[in-house]
């Protein structure tokens, strides 16, 4: 059974600004953008067992618009996941 972590919205900024030491970022990546966020998708891995989770987040597209990570959430969900590496072809 996968893992839910559901932190308060503090922790989760934490997380995402990488002021939380129980935690390194793998990656962060732009899902999605509207006129007034961008959205994003976010990998981290505790570092007591390795474990690896997913969030989403949005924050302000302009520096007009005062939004941060998780602002208006009740808490920040993290999922656990774990990595699967995939072939992928291309043409060129």
């Amino acid at each position: 059974m996968k893992e839910i972590l559901k932190l308060k919205p503090r922790e989760g900024r934490d997380i995402v600004f990488g002021y939380d030491k129980n935690f390194t970022q793998i990656e962060n990546e732009i899902v999605d953008h509207s006129r007034w966020s961008v959205h994003h998708r976010i990998v981290v891995q505790r570092k007591s067992d390795q474990k690896f989770f997913v969030g989403y987040y949005s924050d302000g597209a302009t520096e007009y618009q005062d939004e941060d990570p998780y602002e208006y959430d009740e808490f920040a969900e993290f999922t656990e996941v774990k990595p699967v590496e995939k072939t992928v072809i291309v043409y060129e």
